[in-house]
C-alpha cells in the first residue's frame, strides 16, 4: 500500500504585513522617502528617550503639529467662505439684470420681493419707500407708508449710520414691518436706501436667530442696497417730502 503525503492547502492571494525588519531595510535602502511626502511625515511620531521627561524637541514638534492641524481647519474655513461669496457675488449679478429689465415700478418692486425670498433665502421682506413718486405711478402699495415721517423716526437710529444693521429689531419695529408674522422674526437685516434711509429702507427677516447678527461682514447687504437704491431711485423723488 502506497503512502501519500497530504500537504495542507494555502490561503490564495493572501499577502503577508510587512514587518518592522522590511520597513526598516526599505528605509535605509531610500533615504529620500519623506522629501515629497511632507503630510506623511507630519503625522509620524518619532518619539526621544530622555527619561521621564518630555524632550523639548518632542515638545516642539507636538506644537507645530497641533499649529498645522488648526492653519488647515481656517484655511478650509476661508475656503468655504470664499465660495459662499463667490455663489452670493453671482446671485447679485443676475438679481440686478432682471431688476434692470423691469418697465414699471410696479413690476420692479413686485421683482425685488419675489427674487430676495427665492434667491437669497429671504423668510421675509419688507420695502419702504419715504418718498413720492416723480409721475402718475400709483402708490397704492405696502411699500409707500402712509405716514412716512413716523416710520422715519422709528428707525432713525438704525439707519443713522448709513451702513446694513444686523441684529434685533424691538417689538414695535418689527410689528410695523411685518405685521402679523412679527412674532415668527428671529433676527434681522435693515438696509438703508439712499445715503442715512432718506429714500427709504429694506427690510429683511429671518426665523433663524443667528441668521444676521451684529458681528457679521455687511459687504454683501451694501451692495445690495445700492442696487436697490439705483433702481428704484430712477422712479422716486430724490428728496423726501
Amino acid at each position: 500500500m502506497s503512502n501519500q503525503k497530504t500537504t495542507a492547502s494555502k490561503p490564495a492571494n493572501t499577502r503577508s504585513q510587512p514587518d518592522e525588519q522590511s520597513v526598516a531595510s526599505y528605509l535605509r535602502r531610500h533615504p529620500d522617502f519623506f522629501e515629497d511626502k511632507p503630510t506623511l511625515l507630519a503625522d509620524l511620531r518619532v518619539p526621544h528617550t530622555t527619561g521621564p521627561a518630555v524632550s523639548l524637541v518632542e515638545r516642539q514638534v507636538a506644537v507645530l503639529r497641533e499649529s498645522n492641524v488648526s492653519l488647515k481647519k481656517q484655511l478650509e474655513g476661508l475656503v468655504q467662505v470664499a465660495r459662499k461669496n463667490g455663489q452670493l457675488n453671482a446671485q447679485l449679478h443676475t438679481f440686478t439684470l432682471r431688476i434692470i429689465e423691469s418697465d414699471s415700478l410696479d413690476a420692479l418692486l413686485t421683482l425685488i420681493d419675489k427674487q430676495l425670498r427665492r434667491n437669497f433665502s429671504a423668510s421675509l421682506v419688507a420695502l419702504r419707500l419715504l418718498v413720492g413718486v416723480n409721475d402718475d405711478t400709483s402708490t397704492d402699495r405696502d411699500e409707500f407708508p402712509v405716514d412716512a415721517d413716523a416710520l422715519r423716526g422709528l428707525f432713525r437710529r438704525r439707519l443713522s449710520g448709513g451702513k446694513p444693521y444686523c441684529g434685533q429689531l424691538n417689538n414695535e419695529q418689527l410689528v410695523t414691518l411685518f405685521g402679523e408674522q412679527a412674532e415668527s422674526v428671529a433676527s434681522s437685516a435693515l438696509l438703508p436706501l439712499g445715503g442715512r434711509g432718506d429714500l427709504g429702507l429694506l427690510a429683511i427677516g429671518s426665523f433663524e436667530k443667528d441668521r444676521y447678527h451684529t458681528g457679521m461682514d455687511t459687504s454683501f447687504l451694501e451692495n445690495l442696497a445700492e442696487v436697490i437704491t439705483v433702481a428704484t431711485g430712477k422712479y422716486l423723488d430724490q428728496e423726501p417730502g
